[in-house]
């Protein structure tokens, strides 16, 4: 068995992203039956990004399991289609591979095993020996007869029954094999752009992902601050999980309240390379006159306050603001955003010696 091409496209009638890959295999007709195909796809990096799965035959053609008869092996070509199904995480990855790649191409490799079955029968040469030495061609009913092994090669049973099968220096007739096929399939940057892209909306979403950072260690201020809005963070996380909208701009406002006004994120600001300007606008200033100005953190305490205090700064009445979805992930990623960005110039500024 040999694979011959493979072709690569985008499956068109899918709600997810999934990428088809139609393979053309040269089979031993009658001696190999392609029953199983697995494997999976890796990028340019050597990185899985997906399972292959769904073998199908794109023929109504049957298979054929024979024994070898007169050597009469020939090959024969089927094609076999199988789906990658692929995250919006994965297709980003794609793209930020793409921006490496000079031509901009889509590199993969399709590592698969394909298993097959496959003969190891042989017809056994039998001849029928008439009385008298004759060899026949027909065997009489009532009659008596002898049967003996031709080693000539010129064989050709003449009666329905005489078909011996023989295991071929074996008792084994039948066994599986594994082939495993490792091939580079190249979607080019114009294919990419016009073929896929339309059919997976890439440009129509973004993929953000913020991993949770790990507690700080040390007892001063910062670091507890910043292990305290991680456990505000997790109980957001646990109030998206129920649903709870609300709950989770409420849980929210622990982190912006802990990081408010805190000349400790300042000096660390600065330190990281921060101008001062640019520190008033996260962290808020006050001014010669006296003003004070909230920045970007304290505006959005004060945003989360919307959601949670039934009185506005004047004390006045307000009415109540029932959050959506997207209301909550907008402070969740906001919020986690934040966490994580304080984390990094933590670390970097004050790595921890091994």
């Amino acid at each position: 068995m040999r694979i011959d091409k493979i072709d690569v496209m985008p499956v068109l009638d899918s709600i997810n992203p999934e990428i088809l890959f139609e393979i053309y295999l040269f089979i031993e007709r009658n001696f190999e039956i392609p029953i199983e195909i697995t494997g999976s796809i890796f990028s340019d990096e050597n990185k899985k990004i997906a399972n292959i799965h769904n073998l199908m035959y794109a023929s109504n053609q049957g298979f054929e399991l024979a024994a070898e008869y007169r050597e009469n092996k020939q090959e024969e070509n089927r094609t076999v289609k199988l789906i990658a199904p692929l995250s919006h995480k994965v297709l980003d990855y794609i793209e930020t591979l793409r921006e490496k790649n000079k031509k901009g191409d889509v590199v993969l490799t399709l590592d698969i095993v394909i298993r097959t079955l496959t003969s190891k029968t042989i017809i056994s040469p039998i001849i029928i020996i008439r009385p008298g030495g004759e060899i026949g061609t027909n065997i009489e009913r009532g009659g008596n007869y002898l049967i003996a092994h031709n080693s000539s090669g010129n064989f050709s049973p003449s009666n329905p029954n005489m078909w011996i099968l023989s295991g071929n220096g074996s008792p084994t007739f039948i066994k599986t094999i594994d082939y495993n096929s490792k091939n580079k399939v190249i979607i080019r940057s114009s294919d990419w752009i016009h073929d896929y892209c339309p059919v997976f909306q890439i440009g129509r979403f973004s993929v953000f992902e913020y991993l949770l950072p790990d507690y700080a260690e040390g007892s001063g201020s910062i670091e507890e601050k910043l292990n305290a809005s991680i456990d505000a963070i997790k109980k957001m996380e646990e109030n998206l999980i129920r649903g709870d909208w609300n709950g989770v701009i409420e849980d929210s406002r622990a982190v912006w309240e802990l990081f408010k006004k805190d000349d400790e994120i300042k000096d660390l600001l600065k330190r990281d390379g921060y101008t001062e300007e640019a520190i008033n606008e996260l962290c808020g200033y006050t001014d010669k006159s006296g003003c004070k100005h909230s920045g970007c953190i304290g505006n959005l305490f004060n945003l989360t306050s919307k959601f949670h205090h039934k009185l506005d700064m004047n004390k006045k009445l307000q009415p109540d603001i029932k959050a959506s979805k997207e209301d909550a992930y907008l402070i969740y990623a906001t919020s986690m955003t934040f966490v994580n960005l304080i984390s990094k110039k933590m670390q970097r500024l004050n790595p921890i010696n091994p």
